[in-house]
């Protein structure tokens, strides 16, 4: 159980980190939970972007590949994480193709997967242009099979899996979120 801090006790350490597929609503989450938490919300393409010192994840990604970016990616997380006690970390949707980095966040704190539904995933990925991960010529199919992968993988790793379904809004969703997490013994302010 989280308990605020009465500055006679050490806080209770948390390590939460949110996946999910890509644009699943994992920082918007990461925040909200943050904030309730007292603590700062943190986005590892943030933490790419500082070591990498490159204009974009996308740039990176294209011109570097993937197994660079992963590295990159590992790396970050990695410093970041033996540099902060306490923390709410969103991560990119693809970090679930980095098995160092999954077994980094399974040592040091607890992997929240964010599910939403497939079918409602791809347009919202594609209203901001065709990432490097899906096939130009095949889009819908690509992200399915990528879709299914993924999701098996975040499934087998994660400490608590919420199934976002089809809220009506943010508040509704986070709402989701925080009865999940209280289930699973993190308490949040409200």
């Amino acid at each position: 159980m989280i308990r605020p801090w009465n500055g006679t006790i050490q806080p209770i350490m948390v390590r939460l980190f949110f996946t999910g597929i890509k644009h699943s609503g994992k920082t918007t989450q990461a925040r909200l939970v943050a904030r309730a938490l007292g603590l700062e919300a943190y986005d590892s393409d943030d933490l790419v972007l500082s070591a990498i010192k490159e204009e974009s994840i996308r740039d990176f990604y294209r011109t570097h590949g993937k197994e660079a970016f992963m590295e990159a990616e590992l790396s970050a997380v990695d410093g970041f994480v033996r540099t902060h006690s306490s923390f709410v970390l969103s991560l990119g949707g693809g970090a679930s193709d980095n098995e160092g980095l999954l077994r980094l966040m399974k040592d040091s704190g607890k992997i929240i997967y964010l599910v939403r539904n497939e079918k409602d995933m791809l347009p919202i990925i594609l209203k901001h242009g065709l990432p490097a991960f899906l096939d130009k010529d095949d889009p819908e199919g690509s992200f399915h099979a990528l879709y299914e992968r993924r999701d098996s993988i975040y499934r087998a790793w994660a400490d608590i899996i919420i199934d976002l379904g089809p809220y009506r809004d943010r508040e509704e969703t986070a709402a989701a979120v925080a009865a999940a997490l209280e289930e699973n013994g993190i308490c949040l302010a409200r």
